[in-house]
């Protein structure tokens, strides 16, 4: 299956082209007057809030005393990484601001000077980091498996024999790969793929990194052990932010020798916050049950989809080898808007990115559980009705 990313028309347009109903229901997502009880059927998360991190922070605080960091250095930071390190499987771990910056240290310092490393077409690292990796650090990217979520080992493999057969060799340094990659909804590098390029990379001592975003999620649904991906790549990096509920912060991990020193590196690259406790008292908060909380999401999910299977007219299909992405398709004799604003009338949630269509996708996250499904059933046949 190709990828298509939904991001692909201006705000201002897509403001422009929406009827009465759709601007109705923008106005009341964007009002931000969500509750405890609001569920969204869309990211990884509920939409960033500041009240909600002031309000979770001062909780953890009162309950237990978090130690002040320095410069990103030490405190809660510190148990933060040693934490990490040890639930994935590596013997250290260090603490980014952000993904974008993770990923690019990654690249840099397991290309050396061997400046090429191959990504995938559609990851993030290759779309949506501003060309950061070629422009800051003159690596040059290789993306291969044009709009799909992977590339097959025969194209790495090919890859690898044209960097060696050219009029200057130009060796390949590592490889990194995204899996789920988002911008295709949500869907794996194959398991089996991923092992078999490990092995070549290893043969061919060429580096590896996993950009594992939403590690987490994707081994709840594949039934795969994070330590079991984890083991295949010289380094990982997971995010806080998206489904641990810290407004910020990254965490890449690897041996002790990768590690050591690479807050210099951070600090080069303008990533050693003054402070950074705060991110880290909220993310070590959310990781601890969240692999509980979110197999009760899916096994929630699925008790959802199988009462929509009753309902004529709306069906809920997976991707291939997916995760926590669906497509909703909606029959042209029920109006999709009135479904969604009706929806919204008991707190629950879609994207907004896709008003103007028919057919969306819906993301199955924590917030799932904080109202019985019993309400979305009956929020369903009301609407029906």
């Amino acid at each position: 299956m190709s990828c298509t990313f939904p991001h692909t028309m201006s705000r201002y347009m897509m403001i422009s082209m929406l009827d009465q109903k759709s601007q109705k229901y923008l106005e009341i997502y964007e009002s931000r007057k969500f509750t405890s009880c609001s569920i969204f059927l869309t990211g990884d998360s509920e939409p960033i809030n500041n009240r909600y991190f002031l309000d979770k922070l001062s909780s953890i605080l009162e309950a237990e005393q978090a130690k002040e960091d320095y410069y990103s250095l030490g405190g809660v930071v510190k148990e933060l990484e040693d934490y990490m390190a040890n639930f994935l499987g590596k013997e250290s771990a260090v603490f980014f601001p952000t993904g974008t910056m993770a990923n690019h240290i990654a690249i840099r310092k397991l290309c050396g000077i061997s400046k090429r490393a191959i990504v995938q077409e559609q990851s993030h690292i290759y779309q949506d980091s501003g060309d950061a990796v070629q422009n800051l650090s003159g690596i040059n990217l290789i993306p291969l498996g044009n709009n799909a979520p992977f590339f097959t080992t025969n194209q790495f493999q090919q890859a690898i024999k044209d960097s060696l057969s050219g009029r200057v060799v130009t060796k390949v340094g590592m490889v990194s790969i995204e899996s789920p990659v988002r911008r295709c909804h949500g869907q794996q590098f194959p398991y089996d793929e991923m092992k078999e390029v490990s092995q070549i990379c290893q043969s061919e001592g060429i580096g590896t990194h996993l950009d594992g975003a939403r590690l987490l999620m994707m081994s709840e649904v594949s039934g795969i052990d994070v330590t079991k991906y984890t083991e295949l790549f010289d380094t990982v990096y997971v995010s806080l932010w998206k489904y641990f509920g810290a407004p910020f912060g990254a965490i890449l991990a690897g041996t002790e020798e990768f590690c050591q020193g690479l807050f210099h590196e951070r600090r080069m690259f303008g990533g050693s916050l003054p402070s950074a406790g705060f991110a880290a008292a909220l993310a070590m908060n959310g990781i601890k049950n969240f692999q509980r909380d979110y197999k009760e999401a899916l096994d929630r999910a699925q008790n959802l989809f199988r009462f929509v299977d009753s309902i004529e007219g709306i069906d809920i299909l997976p991707y291939e080898n997916g995760t926590n992405i669906f497509k909703v398709l909606i029959d042209e004799n029920i109006s999709a808007i009135d479904l969604k604003l009706d929806l919204a009338g008991s707190d629950i949630f879609v994207s907004t990115e896709t008003l103007l269509e028919q057919d969306f996708d819906i993301t199955i996250n924590t917030t799932l559980l904080r109202q019985p499904i019993s309400n979305i059933r009956s929020s369903l046949e009301r609407f029906l009705s």
